[in-house]
């Protein structure tokens, strides 16, 4: 055209524009916009339309936004030549096409590995500061796109937007954001989102439930592990504030964190609650009880319990049982642990390293040395082979009753067998020894261990 004298006007470069989009050819349409400027041509709305698109092809929301808002102040300047009313119904659609293109530019960001939730937080920024605000249709499907943990900060603030928009939120965003905090280990903010659905709407239905429920499952059982009681009951509390009902699981979890704290009474208190709310205790929860008394030396208390839990028809598992056995070590009453054991048996119910260990600390714990020596031998008559916490708990009883030597012996066999034992039991020898003159070459305990155990063993 131009060879041929004829000059080309906004139309041509229009098209020529469109052309190079639809190539996907994105620095020439630039080019080609940079080069009606450059001719004096006056741009019109297909041409700005043209960019825009092409900023969408491009995917680059920053540079889609400074545009727009390089050409809504041409506009209040009075710069775009026209009738205004029909400038006003391009900016409508200038707006969306500057909306959309950072809708692509967050989806990307979250499908991202590095920072997505950074790099999308960035673009909502920059529409803010653009002052482009869409409404809850925009953020909604970005919300089914947070899957992952690091989604989180974003997850939120995408909700927090969607709540300040008109109309009520869809129930299935919420419920995925509950199901996202608890991925990403925000339990707080789990449960502050299904409280905005009990006080703003909508109502929550079953799986808003169900997740709930299994995120308070989770914390109670990290309360129950640590025994961190205080949380545990300040959680089973919440529950019930919140309108939840917790089963005998949720129960039980509450006294185990209280009974492995040595809380007795708060888990008589938990216990006696349990049955007023109408549930029914099972061998778990009669368990933690019997535990919680037991290390409270309430003995008498503990035999109670047990005939009642034996009279409503209740069978009791082995951790029961290991803990019957506790008790009548804590009264004195050997004979009676002896019936016990037996009892076991006759239930097809085998004691363990465990049930052992148990009584052996309980005669620790009761100072008698002596009788937890003779159960440690009970014990490998009956081919259970002990583990370290029985010889840790030997090692203590011997030193209580005055043998330190026989408690050295303990520890080198121990030690020739594999198992690590704790620096708390090397202490104990070393001091012992000194304490008492033993006439023991310490040198042949080796080097203080510095290797922890596992709790959980």
């Amino acid at each position: 055209m131009e060879e041929q004298g004829i000059s080309p006007n906004i139309v041509t470069f229009n098209t020529l524009m469109s052309v190079y989009v639809e190539q996907g050819k994105i620095e020439e349409v630039f080019r080609v916009y940079d080069d009606i400027e450059g001719r004096g041509l006056v741009p019109t709305a297909a041409t700005y339309s043209t960019v825009m698109s092409a900023f969408k092809s491009a995917g680059d929301a920053f540079a889609a936004l400074k545009f727009f808002v390089k050409l809504r102040e041409r506009y209040k300047n009075g710069e775009l030549t026209g009738n205004p009313a029909d400038w006003e119904r391009e900016f409508v659609k200038y707006e969306k096409l500057a909306v959309r293109v950072c809708h692509m530019a967050m989806r990307r960001s979250l499908a991202g590995a590095n920072n997505p939730a950074g790099a999308a937080l960035k673009v909502l920024l920059s529409m803010d500061e653009a002052r482009v605000r869409p409404d809850k249709s925009y953020y909604e499907p970005l919300v089914w796109a947070c899957t992952g943990e690091e989604h989180y900060t974003i997850a939120k603030e995408l909700y927090q937007r969607i709540r300040e928009c008109d109309g009520e939120i869809s129930l299935s965003v919420c419920n995925h954001l509950i199901w996202l905090m608890g991925k990403a280990k925000k339990w707080w903010a789990a449960l502050e989102i299904y409280e905005d659905l009990l006080e703003k709407g909508p109502k929550p239905n079953n799986l808003s439930y169900e997740l709930i429920m299994s995120h308070f499952n989770i914390l109670l059982n990290a309360a129950k592990r640590r025994g961190i009681w205080r949380w545990s009951v300040r959680l089973l509390e919440k529950m019930q504030e919140k309108n939840l009902k917790p089963g005998c699981r949720e129960w039980n979890d509450v006294l185990l964190a209280c009974s492995r704290a040595a809380e007795t009474s708060a888990t008589v208190n938990i216990f006696k609650r349990m049955i007023n709310q109408g549930l029914k205790p099972d061998v778990v929860s009669y368990g933690a009880l019997l535990s919680a008394l037991e290390k409270g030396r309430l003995y008498d208390e503990a035999l109670r319990v047990w005939k009642h839990m034996r009279k409503v028809g209740i069978d009791p598992n082995l951790h029961a049982y290991t803990i019957f056995v506790s008790i009548y070590i804590g009264k004195g009453n050997h004979d009676m642990v002896d019936a016990v054991l037996r009892d076991m048996l006759s239930a097809n119910i085998e004691p363990t390293v465990v049930t052992f260990n148990a009584i052996i600390s309980a005669c620790v714990r009761n100072r008698k040395g002596s009788a937890a020596f003779g159960w440690f031998h009970k014990k490998k008559m009956q081919s259970i082979e002990p583990n370290e916490i029985t010889y840790q708990m030997l090692i203590e009883a011997l030193v209580q009753d005055g043998k330190p030597k026989v408690a050295y012996e303990m520890y080198i066999t121990a030690c020739n067998k594999g198992l690590k034992l704790s620096a708390k039991s090397y202490d104990t020898v070393m001091e012992a020894c000194q304490d008492y003159g033993a006439l023991i070459d310490l040198a042949s305990l080796g080097l203080r261990p510095i290797v922890k155990l596992d709790p959980s063993r």
